[in-house]
């Protein structure tokens, strides 16, 4: 998959590995909601799943935020977040 234009990890504000939450059987989407919230213009979010969070990329996506999602060299899934 191509990266977007916008995509740097040095625009990465904060990042959150998911992996802990979702093995308690926590759902990240609402700190994700809440992170992606307080971002400013050009910044993102960064979630690494153990798979792609395609239900969480629709509702983000519906939010307006723009979407950009890949296999790590880690096996997880990057997905950024951009407001």
């Amino acid at each position: 998959m191509n990266k977007p234009a916008w995509f740097h990890k040095s625009n990465i504000k904060i990042s959150l590995d998911a992996r802990p939450l979702l093995a308690r059987g926590i759902h990240p989407l609402d700190q994700v909601q809440q992170e992606c919230a307080a971002l400013q213009p050009g910044e993102v979010f960064e979630i690494i799943t153990p798979f792609p969070p395609a239900p969480m990329i629709e509702k983000m996506t519906a939010a307006g935020f723009e979407i950009h999602s890949e296999p790590g060299d880690d096996g997880m899934f990057h997905t950024c977040f951009k407001k």
